[in-house]
């Protein structure tokens, strides 16, 4: 049976009709909170200036999006990234309102909180707490899914070892980020603006160490994971749409790694993938991993 995944928002009324009609692929979709209410790790860029990241102007439009998303009978969870800003019991009780169904958490104290106010939601524990070498040492009682950091994607021995708590585990696949990249940053390509190796992530050049994991590739994660999550609310609505129709169908990533990287660099990564055997290509962390090389 193929795991189901989180999947981002963007406020768009196309991208929730498409959701609605694929919603035996998805968990979750994940949204910001309303701008007031706190930062994420896209509040910088939520504006029509840079990347397709809208966010709701007014707290009228942004609960009608939510009662959309109810009313189209997907669930959603709420972004609350901040690590030095834990969750008060009012805001849990108001997107409780508003039909949540939990939220991602940047912090262990407001993952504490959402439990000990309704044990019933989802707690998901944020890319932004990097949760590698250190997985098997975390004390995880109040989440009900962990989101590893990037090694993993190239870490599948490692992720064995995490047996013990394999349906909390989630991975995301479809990121092409250096998984030694000590940055969260992002870049805003779509598939009329390929990605710029000079504007946008000059350490992507060693492809080598991406941490990207082929829609039809996943078959080798599923006995180890309980689900994935789909990046990417920052893109537009046709790209969002394209990656998560080869994600939900496992079909070929080729088209979306020369829209997202240009040619010259995907024919690199392919190169080096066919150059190993497969389990070779997604194992060439996991000794790091588990020497407690990363201090996360």
């Amino acid at each position: 049976m193929n795991k189901l995944f989180e999947v981002p928002y963007n406020f768009s009324r196309t991208l929730l009709s498409f959701y609605k009609k694929n919603q035996q692929n998805i968990s979750y979709l994940f949204v910001p909170p309303f701008v007031n209410d706190s930062i994420n790790t896209r509040t910088s860029i939520e504006t029509h200036r840079k990347g397709s990241c809208y966010m709701p102007r007014t707290r009228k439009e942004y609960e009608e999006h939510l009662n959309n998303i109810v009313n189209a009978g997907l669930k959603f969870v709420v972004l609350w990234q901040n690590p030095y800003l834990p969750i008060s019991k009012e805001m849990i009780l108001y997107y409780k309102e508003l039909g949540v169904d939990g939220f991602i958490i940047g912090n262990n104290d407001s993952s504490k909180i959402i439990k000990e106010t309704d044990a019933n939601l989802v707690v998901i524990c944020s890319l932004v707490q990097r949760i590698c070498s250190q997985a098997s040492k975390r004390d995880f009682k109040y989440y009900d899914k962990v989101l590893l950091y990037y090694p993993y994607n190239r870490g599948i021995d490692a992720l064995k070892e995490l047996f013990f708590m394999k349906e909390k585990i989630i991975l995301m696949p479809n990121t092409l980020c250096n998984v030694d990249c000590p940055s969260m940053h992002h870049w805003f390509p779509n598939l009329k603006r390929n990605f710029s190796q000079k504007t946008d992530c000059p350490a992507i050049t060693d492809v080598t160490m991406s941490g990207f994991i082929s829609p039809e590739d996943l078959y080798l994660f599923d006995n180890y994971v309980g689900g994935y999550k789909i990046q990417g609310r920052e893109y537009t609505t046709d790209l969002i749409i394209y990656i998560c129709s080869i994600y939900f169908k496992r079909t070929s990533s080729v088209e979306l790694l020369n829209a997202m990287m240009g040619e010259d660099l995907t024919e690199k990564m392919l190169l080096n993938k066919q150059s190993m055997r497969l389990e070779d290509y997604y194992n060439i962390k996991s000794n790091i991993i588990t020497s407690n090389y990363y201090p996360y």
